[in-house]
C-alpha cells in the first residue's frame, strides 16, 4: 500500500514537472529572450518619454511638470541600469499597468508598477533592499521606490524563468496574464519601433 502511494506520488510529480516545464521551453521567441539594459539617454528618447507620460497622465487630468518628468526619466534609467533591464521595457510595463499614475489596483496593487506590499517585501528580502521608512504603503505615492521594487520583481521573475513572456505573465498573475504579457510585449515592440531601436 505504501509502495503504491509512493509510485502514484512519483508519477504525479513527474507529470506536474512536465506540465510546468513544457511551456517554459516552447513559449519564447528570439526577440523575447534579452531584456538587458541599453543606454538610451538621448535627447530624442527623453523628449519622446516626456511626451508619452504627459499625454497618458493628461487623459486623467493629471499634471506633469518638468521637474516630475525629469525625475521620472532619471528614476527609470537608474533602476533599469541597477536591474539590467531595458528602460523601454520598464516604460512599457508602467504604461500598461498604470498609465504613469500612482494608483491602487483592484487587488491591492500599488503605484505605477502595480506591485503588492507582500511582493515588495519578498523582493526586499531577496535583493537586500531597504524597506520604506514609513511602511509599505509608501509604494502608492513614492514612484521612485515603486519602480525600484517593481523592476526588481520583474528581474526576479525573468531570472527565474529566463523567458520574458513568462516573467510578464507571472508579474501580472491574474486570469488574463497571457493577454497581459502579450499587451506589454506589443507595447514594448511598438515603442522600440517608434524610437528606431
Amino acid at each position: 500500500m505504501i509502495e503504491q502511494r509512493r509510485k502514484i506520488v512519483k508519477k504525479i510529480t513527474i507529470l506536474v514537472l512536465v506540465l510546468v516545464l513544457i511551456p517554459v521551453f516552447l513559449s519564447t521567441t528570439p526577440t523575447e529572450k534579452s531584456i538587458s539594459f541599453r543606454e538610451i539617454n538621448t535627447i530624442t528618447v527623453k523628449e519622446w518619454f516626456k511626451e508619452l507620460v504627459r499625454s497618458r497622465r493628461a487623459s486623467y487630468k493629471l499634471k506633469s511638470d518638468e521637474e516630475f518628468l525629469e525625475d521620472l526619466w532619471k528614476t527609470v534609467n537608474e533602476v533599469a541600469r541597477e536591474t539590467n533591464i531595458d528602460p523601454i521595457l520598464l516604460v512599457s510595463v508602467i504604461d500598461v499597468e498604470s498609465d504613469f499614475r500612482n494608483v491602487i489596483g483592484l487587488y491591492g496593487e500599488l503605484g505605477m508598477m502595480q506591485i503588492k506590499k507582500e511582493t515588495a517585501e519578498m523582493v526586499a528580502n531577496i535583493y537586500n533592499l531597504e524597506p520604506p521608512e514609513s511602511g509599505w504603503t509608501e509604494l502608492i505615492w513614492n514612484y521612485r521606490l515603486n519602480i525600484k521594487y517593481g523592476a526588481h520583481y520583474l528581474k526576479y521573475l525573468y531570472d527565474r524563468f529566463n523567458d520574458l513572456r513568462l516573467a510578464l505573465e507571472y508579474y501580472n498573475g491574474g486570469n488574463s496574464r497571457k493577454t497581459y504579457a502579450k499587451r506589454i510585449l506589443e507595447t514594448y515592440e511598438s515603442f522600440k519601433k517608434e524610437l528606431g531601436i
